[in-house]
């Protein structure tokens, strides 16, 4: 079992640097890096017991409180994902099981390290409480989740997937964890078969999330709420605004970077059938490119120069430019203008916080040309199209949350 808790620690410790490493991260992505955080240090604590505990009583019974936090963040990252400008401090009730499960926890923990001849009675009834009390919750939430995510959400949601398979996740190891206590009252001992079990799931939740910021095909790239489509096996851009070129790849990462005028019509023809094309580099060696990528942009902020095209940035970075563009096409599905403009968003979206925190009048418009953007127009599409909102409306939001 250890060996299980182990790899669920890696997974989860991976899953997290993923998610604060991302190339752009949501708000309610914070609420997914608790998630696995919690899984971490959830089978961290399980590793110490099952390594330096020998009491045999403590080894059986004693459950950990963090669980009572899963579902919590999980309904918080639906409810986000739902309306962007929930605040979620305002929803902290939620966690109330967790602050009861904790202080009993530790009680225990306290009553146990004194050896009370009353211990195994305290540790047998935090066991009873919390066990009884985690599992419904985890199933009653679990199906409430998965009813949001289906009614709440549109098809067109990337998160709509991850958030009812997560949730269907949560919802087996409150099944298992009903079952396994009926037949391991009734029948005989299963302790060991359902720990490994439900660790296992967690494992999956981990393997789950990275996948979903991370996998080798976004299924966002075939949905028709992003502007980039494969059309006749090729990943194209869209227009940037004046002075800014669409960079596509094809089946011999050949680029074409033209100049366009910004409101030209540019007719396509009826998408054929998506051809995939044979990758040059292994996931492993694009996946080293990209941290290269992100380190770059995020330290050095190459983003902020409006010129910036594929040529300039692999001279840049020391990396060929055509393993670049086969990285930012294949392995993410981002076009490079996609890729650069996110940054400049999150820059806005930060220097926009900041503004609205001290209460400095904001120039919308000058952020954006800070940023690197040299197009108004292409300003607000990007924004809205990664925010869901337009400039205006974002900043009315963070007025908002100020005043509360």
């Amino acid at each position: 079992m250890k060996y299980i808790i182990a790899i669920g620690i890696f997974q989860a410790l991976l899953a997290a640097v993923l998610l604060l490493r991302s190339r752009y991260r949501k708000n309610a992505d914070d609420l997914l890096i608790s998630l696995v955080v919690c899984i971490g240090l959830h089978l961290s604590i399980k590793f110490f017991i099952f390594t330096f505990v020998e009491d045999q009583q403590v080894l059986n019974m004693m459950n950990t409180f963090i669980g009572f936090c899963y579902i919590p963040l999980l309904y918080l990252y639906t409810l986000k994902t739902i309306r962007p400008e929930l605040v979620t401090a305002s929803k902290w009730y939620l966690f109330i099981p967790f602050i009861i499960g904790a202080i009993g926890y530790f009680s225990t923990v306290c009553v146990l390290t004194v050896t009370s001849p009353k211990a195994y009675l305290v540790l047998y009834w935090y066991n009873t409480i919390s066990l009884y009390t985690l599992l419904p919750i985890d199933i009653i939430f679990s199906c409430g989740i998965i009813y949001l995510a289906i009614h709440k959400l549109p098809r067109t949601c990337q998160e709509k997937k991850l958030i009812i398979q997560l949730a269907s996740l949560f919802l087996c190891i409150g099944v298992l964890g009903i079952l396994f206590t009926i037949f391991s009252s009734t029948l005989f001992s299963l302790n060991y078969v359902s720990r490994s079990i439900i660790y296992t799931l967690l494992i999956i939740i981990t393997i789950r999330i990275i996948t979903f910021k991370y996998g080798s095909v976004i299924e966002s790239a075939m949905q028709g709420s992003n502007p980039e489509m494969f059309l006749s096996g090729v990943n194209y851009g869209v227009i940037s605004g004046i002075n800014e070129e669409i960079t596509s790849t094809s089946n011999n990462d050949f680029l074409v970077n033209p100049s366009v005028i910004e409101n030209t019509i540019v007719e396509e023809k009826e998408p054929s059938q998506p051809q995939k094309r044979k990758e040059i580099l292994s996931q492993s060696e694009m996946f080293k490119i990209l941290l290269k990528l992100e380190k770059a942009m995020e330290k050095e902020q190459y983003f902020m120069e409006s010129d910036l095209t594929l040529d300039k940035l692999s001279k840049l970075t020391n990396l060929n430019k055509y393993h670049v563009s086969e990285t930012l096409n294949h392995f993410v599905n981002k076009p490079f203008y996609t890729f650069v403009n996110e940054y400049r968003i999150l820059y806005v979206k930060d220097k926009l916080t900041y503004l609205a925190n001290q209460n400095s009048s904001i120039n919308i418009l000058e952020l954006a040309y800070e940023s690197g953007f040299n197009s108004k127009s292409s300003f607000n599409r990007y924004f809205k199209e990664i925010t869901s909102h337009t400039p205006t409306e974002y900043v009315n939001l963070l007025e908002k949350e100020v005043e509360v």
